[in-house]
């Protein structure tokens, strides 16, 4: 999973395990976090989707959760998470 710092939040994308879309999850400074899905190879959008507060860190598990943490709390702007 790759992390990375945006205008004003970071945002989490992964692949699905069959490569049909990328899945970027999205932390913001304010707290919101937004779902977007992404298809791979087919000209078809969706829009973000608001999340419930805590989606973000139930979704990716709490190890690469603490690592986010970590990573972020050290000023590291993107990071890979593996687990």
């Amino acid at each position: 999973m790759l992390v990375r710092k945006i205008n004003h939040g970071y945002e989490f994308e992964s692949p699905t395990k069959n490569g049909a879309f990328m899945v970027k999850l999205s932390l913001m400074d304010n707290g919101d976090e937004m779902l977007e899905t992404v298809p791979i190879g087919v000209p078809v959008s969706y829009e973000p989707r608001k999340l419930q507060p805590g989606t973000i860190e139930k979704s990716i598990g709490v190890n690469r959760w603490n690592n986010f943490i970590r990573m972020r709390d050290e000023g590291i702007t993107t990071m890979f998470i593996d687990h």
